[in-house]
């Protein structure tokens, strides 16, 4: 069973200068679910099924990680390149193709990713975050 959906949430500090989000919300939010058997208020939160844009770009993500590993570059830069087209600020899409390109998931690439994510109103698919 499902408890709550999907939603930004990490598991330590390290981030939270770029973030602005802490842990401990969350934490607190496990402990009361765990100890307590209390069920976040966003829990009854309906989520969105993907676009269809989202389910292409995840699509093209499969289909260019298999042929990265089957050695066809070329065709993965291809579906790597319509899955961003489709989903530019998917984070499940572009960034997790960051390695697989060459890029760094964690450098200049990710950065810019980010600033336009942002610049964007941070839009996600799962619990909307009313803070950070």
């Amino acid at each position: 069973q499902i408890v709550r959906p999907n939603a930004a949430e990490f598991g330590t500090d390290t981030f939270t200068e770029l973030t602005g989000i802490h842990c401990e919300d969350h934490f607190e939010l496990v402990r009361a679910w765990v100890g307590d058997s209390q069920v976040p208020t966003d829990a009854s939160h309906a989520v969105a099924d993907l676009t269809t844009d989202e389910v292409e770009a995840r699509l093209h993500f499969r289909l260019a990680a298999h042929a990265r590993r089957a050695g066809l570059s070329d065709v993965a830069d291809s579906h790597f390149d319509q899955a961003a087209e489709l989903t530019p600020l998917d984070f499940t899409v572009v960034r997790a193709a960051m390695p697989l390109r060459g890029e760094n998931p964690f450098g200049q690439e990710f950065f810019d990713l980010y600033g336009a994510y942002r610049e964007a109103g941070s839009p996600y698919h799962g619990i909307p975050r009313t803070s950070a």
